[in-house]
């Protein structure tokens, strides 16, 4: 196997070459700058035994956007099957499919190499069902070895993830055979039958630009760096936005995910660490005299003592809804993040308690770690109890970060000298107009 430049090829394989990436451009034109990004690399296989040799005709990528082309393939493929190919592997990449597959090296590195495992090919066709369902082949058909959701009896309009769990719904021994009533057709393609198994043939192989995992002929060659990338993400999402407000004929699925581009959802975790931080420190930016270790700097009075200036140490409290309406698994993750930032800053330890509260507070638990804490509780809700418990520690915190899902009685107004956050885990739930509020798990801030 010889990888080379687009040189290589003849001169009726560059013609269909170009020719398909007008094709393509024509049908998805809000993915013309994403096409023109592909970077071609010939796979020349002409030195091979026939049956030694890789099948590469759905064109595959790798996550640099290479795309890699078999002079055969080029030579006998119609243009239209091409252009279907190359928007089909630029939704791969755009999607980010091979940073969110399952089977990917969880250290990130593409230097193992694909074992054509059942889980690899479920990946492959949960990936291939979340696109083809959205991609645009004006009248050309679909080539019958590309897998959607009704080839694999499934709904449209699902995730990858979404595909990913249905395919594994009905696995037997996890040795790669496949379910009793599940078969292909010999050609990679899912009958409607075949969902149970989530069997894909190992011949329609996307490369590693839709799972993460190297395969024999990625070139490891400089491609499409990240910022590049993100670059290119933002311009293809602006022109499906352009294309819809011009023709309204832009399939659902790419309007939502030029959506997400331009209009990101903001990490709640991001919006907690920074309400938490700007509180510490606006604790820890006070200063006060204090006698109890005098200035050393002389008095021009004499013997009168100088005080010196005193920064204190933040002190911060918790209070953690433990009602029965609360998701324990969200709570625990808020109470991890919350833990962090904490830790980060220098607060923790001696200096953070919590106060678990349904219906009634229970006596703070001082902890070293997030996980150590006791969830007590599991009746009804009154935050203002934990408030007023957690208000009268000693010494009083100078903030408290509630955790809830807000379906609670709240008092009229904020602990006195206290501020407080509120992390709120359900979007129906109310928070007081004092305090600072955290939509935990949908990212936004109130």
């Amino acid at each position: 196997m010889i990888l080379a430049p687009l040189e290589r090829l003849g001169p009726d394989q560059r013609r269909a070459w170009a020719a398909a990436r007008v094709w393509a451009a024509h049908q998805a034109p809000y993915m013309a700058s994403a096409l023109l990004a592909l970077d071609p690399v010939v796979v020349d296989q002409s030195d091979e035994p026939q049956s030694d040799r890789l099948d590469l005709r759905p064109l595959p990528v790798d996550l640099r956007w290479h795309v890699y082309l078999d002079p055969d393939v080029l030579g006998e493929m119609p243009v239209p099957t091409i252009g279907f190919w190359l928007v089909h592997q630029v939704s791969h990449l755009l999607r980010h499919h091979a940073q969110r597959s399952p089977v990917r090296d969880p250290a990130g590195s593409t230097t193992r190499p694909r074992t054509h495992s059942r889980e690899e090919q479920r990946w492959n066709a949960a990936a291939d069902a979340e696109i083809n369902d959205d991609l645009v082949a004006g009248n050309t058909a679909r080539p019958e070895e590309a897998v959607t959701p009704s080839t694999l009896g499934l709904p449209d309009s699902l995730t990858a993830e979404q595909y990913w769990d249905a395919l594994g719904g009905s696995d037997t021994d996890g040795g790669g055979d496949t379910d009793e009533g599940s078969h292909t057709d010999g050609g990679g393609h899912t009958e409607p039958g075949a969902q149970a198994a989530g069997h894909v043939d190992p011949g329609h192989d996307c490369g590693s630009g839709c799972d993460g995992v190297a395969r024999p002929w990625d070139s490891g060659q400089p491609g499409l760096g990240a910022s590049g990338q993100k670059l290119l993400e933002r311009d293809v999402a602006r022109r499906i936005e352009e294309h819809q407000r011009r023709y309204g004929t832009t399939p659902a699925g790419w309007r939502r995910w030029a959506a997400e581009i331009l209009e990101p959802t903001v990490s709640w975790q991001r919006l907690l660490a920074s309400a938490i931080r700007r509180g510490v420190a606006d604790v820890a930016g006070r200063v006060d005299f204090s006698y109890r270790k005098p200035s050393r700097r002389s008095s021009p009075g004499g013997d009168v003592i100088l005080p010196s200036l005193r920064q204190p140490l933040p002190k911060v409290a918790m209070v953690l809804d433990t009602s029965g309406s609360m998701d324990d698994h969200l709570l625990a993750q808020s109470l991890a993040e919350v833990d962090g930032v904490l830790r980060g800053l220098g607060v923790g330890r001696r200096h953070l308690q919590i106060v678990c509260c349904d219906a009634q507070a229970f006596e703070a638990q001082k902890i070293m770690r997030a996980r150590d804490v006791e969830l007590l509780g599991g009746g009804g809700t009154d935050m203002g109890a934990g408030l007023a418990t957690a208000a009268a520690l000693r010494p009083r915190p100078d903030l408290i970060v509630v955790l809830t899902d807000g379906h609670t009685p709240w008092p009229p107004e904020p602990p006195r000298g206290t501020r407080v956050i509120v992390g709120l885990m359900d979007p129906s739930g109310c928070v007081p107009e004092w305090a600072r509020a955290i939509a935990i798990g949908t990212g936004s801030a109130a």
